[in-house]
């Protein structure tokens, strides 16, 4: 018998596209006439025959497959080509339950033939349907050679159509309840499962998704009643979208292996109890024990089906298969009839470090404490909590407010709560089944945040934008393990900024960030922010009646772009692999130059500074880039036996009590040094600060003097000391501290007053 016996002729016009499509299949089965039949309102079929080269003995294993198989090709009279045909066995003895890859069907159903693994209309789309005809026709060869199964000697899970909404849960879970015989009652296989509901289709009661994240022992049955009680009372408060309740998992307590594939699956009561009793579950004993002890909460049930099977799943680590049902009981257990309706659903693994990994590609394993949860912030977070990394905190005292919404990872439903609460919060909602205890939110500013609390972590990014926290770190004395970044985005956007100290907080980040600015003087794109960033004018946003606050505009996706490198570099240098003990500045720029956006990016690895604390101990030390301090003795050395000198160029922070020295300007042509004393002209040297000045916005300068004793004297002389004594009024209309440096053939040694 045949399904095409029993479909009528269609008789309306075919559209061009199916026309053209019928005589390709003419040609591929070289035959002159085809017939079309009306499937359903939505299709047509047209019957075929393939040609099947099969052994001599005939198919292997004994499956009934024949050198000649009838086929029905279904096509959509709306959706071809964009919607791929559907090839269904025309026989209605087909060995449908004996073979691997077809879709799960309704009873009484064509059997229908799975030919691709992925979106078959995605495959589809960049081939021709001579190019599935021929596939089709591979199946049936595979089918009679016993290659269907082409996975090292692994399992195919049933490929399911038709089905409504999922059920999530970790394979490996109800494994172990089945695997282990963890039986909720001594004489049924049968376990009951803590469950709820998600929000994902609650406008559609038969198309819920139900979650599973862990078996309920029968002796804390009344206990998990009591909390699921409390938990749904604490949901109506919150009116969550989500509810509680109890699912079944059920399994043939002798433990038989089953290689029978399930092809027709139940649709309605009466069909679940033949299907299930055939595999020794007696499904209206375990309904009376689930009502019996008051586990029946909703309308629906979900039951997922443990078969052992003879081959180890593909893609999972065991041998056992699930089915996963939702039985709808309205009017409760006790009236189901028989034609109550059996909805099947699709299993999904819920999100946690294993797939997280998977899926990421990569393993983060540093454990990490963010400075600011604002929008730069929140957006690392996420980035690092979607790889599987389970070590994050987040410091953050402010609340999240309407206006954030415009660029933080943040969303509505987070409004009035603090934003290191809430992003952890969302994290934490990542990982239902992994431990989510390192997962820590600090509501209140850093300086708050106590040094034991600290060496939990291996990195520290400040993504707060304050020079207040970048001064706190500064002088803070860290847990020596801990590697130190800084993020911030500038210039509208324009260019992002990534600082990593070097070991022993050398480069420190102070370091890095005032020698940025000193590098505007070479490079042209941060010359360009140090120039806006000098007329930049503050935006104030009126947040509320008597509330304002300073603001940057700035898209999401420019902050997007940017948090998305930065998160990308330190996970590259997590381990240092490329910067090793030293620093690193790494810029991320977008422009719109040439009328498309462009992206590009730099990255500078920084040696360490020489440090050299303050000879007159006033407290202050001098940090000088790479290679400063031996421009220095190169010039003493070469002028002996008479003095030289010049001026220093940096920053000066009196918070810190630092002085930067970037560079060195050397003697001018109008200066005069004696073997004991050294006359500095300020001839040229105007210009040339007043040129650093504007190239860096200001920020970088003349920061103090220096001239060499090539006798070797170690301190200052009386004539410093005057001098010292007139550049301190002119310094102090600045305000700079006087700093001079007095060079020996060895030494470099700093004086400092204020």
């Amino acid at each position: 018998m045949r399904f095409s016996d029993d479909l009528s002729p269609y008789t309306n016009e075919l559209p061009d596209f199916l026309a053209e499509a019928l005589i390709q299949v003419k040609q591929y089965f070289k035959v002159n006439d085809l017939k079309v039949l009306s499937f359903d309102i939505a299709n047509i079929a047209v019957p075929v025959t393939y040609q099947v080269s099969l052994p001599s003995r005939g198919a292997v294993n004994d499956i009934d497959i024949r050198s000649e198989e009838p086929v029905l090709i279904k096509f959509s009279l709306v959706d071809y080509p964009n919607r791929v045909p559907v090839i269904m066995s025309d026989r209605k003895d087909f060995p449908k339950n004996e073979l691997p890859h077809l879709y799960a069907s309704y009873i009484g159903d064509p059997a229908k033939l799975c030919l691709v693994r992925n979106s078959p209309n995605e495959w589809f789309a960049s081939r021709q349907l001579k190019d599935l005809l021929l596939v089709g026709e591979q199946w049936f060869y595979k089918a009679g050679t016993g290659q269907l199964i082409e996975d090292g000697g692994e399992w195919d899970p049933t490929r399911l159509e038709y089905y409504r909404g999922y059920h999530i849960y970790k394979y490996e879970v109800l494994q172990d309840i089945v695997k282990n015989d963890q039986r909720f009652l001594p004489d049924i296989g049968m376990a009951i499962l803590m469950s709820c509901t998600t929000k994902e289709g609650m406008k559609d009661q038969r198309n819920l998704t139900y979650k599973s994240l862990s078996g309920i022992p029968y002796l804390i049955i009344d206990k998990a009643k009591k909390d699921l009680e409390s938990l749904q009372e604490q949901l109506k408060t919150h009116k969550s979208e989500s509810d509680p309740l109890f699912s079944i998992l059920v399994w043939d307590v002798d433990n038989g292996v089953d290689e029978q594939h399930f092809s027709d699956l139940p649709t309605n009561f009466g069909e679940l109890k033949t299907y299930l009793k055939e595999k020794g579950v007696n499904i209206v004993q375990i309904l009376k024990v689930y009502d019996g002890k008051g586990l029946h909460l909703k309308k629906g049930i979900p039951i997922v089906h443990a078969v052992r099977r003879p081959l180890k799943m593909i893609g999972y680590g065991g041998d056992y298969e699930f089915f996963n049902f939702v039985l709808h009981s309205p009017k409760g257990i006790k009236n189901l009839s028989n034609d109550a309706l059996v909805i099947k659903q699709s299993h999904i693994e819920p999100f946690g470090q294993e797939l997280a990994h998977k899926l990421s590609g990569e393993i983060r394993m540093s454990k990490t404490i963010y400075i600011g949860a604002g929008s730069l912030g929140s957006k690392m977070i996420v980035h690092d909590a979607r790889t599987g990394k389970l070590h994050i905190a987040a410091v953050d005292a402010d609340e999240m407010l309407q206006h954030n919404l415009v660029r933080h990872a943040l969303f509505p439903n987070s409004i009035g709560q603090n934003k290191a609460l809430a992003i952890v919060e969302e994290i934490k909602a990542f990982y239902p089944l992994d431990s989510t205890k390192n997962f820590i939110a600090y509501d209140k500013d850093v300086i708050h945040v106590l040094d034991a609390e600290m060496t939990e972590y291996n990195w520290l990014v400040d993504t707060s934008a304050s020079t207040q926290v970048q001064n706190h770190l500064v002088l803070r004395r860290l847990p020596q393990k801990m590697n130190i970044s800084r993020c911030e985005i500038v210039d509208g956007g324009a260019l992002g900024l990534l600082y990593i100290e070097g070991e022993n907080r050398n480069p420190r980040l102070d370091d890095l960030v005032g020698l940025t600015y000193f590098m505007a003087t070479e490079d042209s794109d941060l010359a360009q922010w140090r120039t806006n960033d000098a007329k930049t004018e503050q935006t104030t946003l009126d947040v509320g009646l008597g509330c304002s606050s300073t603001t940057t505009v700035m898209a999401d996706d420019i902050i997007s772009n940017h948090s998305s490198i930065f998160s990308r570099v330190l996970a590259d240098e997590s381990d240092r692999e490329r910067i090793k003990e030293n620093g690193l500045i790494y810029l991320n720029l977008i422009n719109d130059r040439n009328g498309f956006t462009e992206t590009s990016s730099d990255a500078f690895v920084i040696k360490p500074f020489t440090v050299i604390p303050c000879y007159a101990k006033s407290g202050w030390e001098v940090r000088f880039k790479d290679g400063a301090t031996d421009l220095l003795l190169e010039q003493c050395n070469s002028y002996k036996p008479v003095e030289t000198g010049g001026i220093l160029i940096g920053t000066a922070n009196y918070k810190t009590k630092v002085i930067h020295v970037f560079d060195v300007v050397t003697q001018t042509k109008t200066s005069r040094g004696t073997e004991v004393s050294f006359t500095r002209s300020s001839d040229g040297l105007p210009e040339i600060v007043n040129q650093i000045k504007k190239e860096t916005g200001e920020v970088v300068g003349y920061v103090g003097e220096w001239h060499s004793h090539p006798m070797n004297l170690e301190g200052l002389s009386s004539t410093d000391l005057n001098t010292i004594k007139d550049l301190n009024k002119l310094n102090s209309l600045v305000p700079i501290p006087t700093c001079s440096l007095v060079v020996t053939k060895t030494k470099v040694l700093p004086f400092i007053f204020e």
